[in-house]
């Protein structure tokens, strides 16, 4: 079962929708994420924006690994998108390194690719 997730000072969410867009406050050294379901050539498309420098992954476990196929460090913004070769659970990753609090405004949504 694959949901939100978030570092302690957020609280559990229900499942992402196909399309996601949102603003939150990211505590400082705190973590969010957003899981989802994802089947194999099923694209995922990504932007945010962030006042304050975070960190920013897309990522997935198999065979008891974390696996980062998009990776990026002390970013303020970011669109792209990822097409994974394996259905799976992915999830796309914010972490506050800062010790003050981050806007973040992100999109997300999920396309089926041909």
């Amino acid at each position: 079962m694959f949901g939100c997730a978030a570092g302690a000072a957020l609280a559990h969410e229900p499942p992402a929708a196909a399309g996601t867009a949102k603003t939150i406050t990211l505590p400082a050294r705190e973590f969010h994420e957003e899981c989802l379901q994802l089947a194999a050539r099923q694209r995922i498309e990504y932007s945010f924006r962030s006042r304050t420098p975070v960190e920013f992954n897309i990522h997935y476990h198999r065979d008891g690994k974390i696996r980062y196929p998009v990776r990026r460090k002390a970013v303020t913004g970011l669109s792209g998108s990822y097409l994974p070769q394996r259905a799976d659970g992915y999830c796309l990753m914010w972490r506050n390194t800062q010790g003050t609090t981050a806007e973040l405004s992100y999109r997300f949504a999920t396309t089926e690719s041909k």
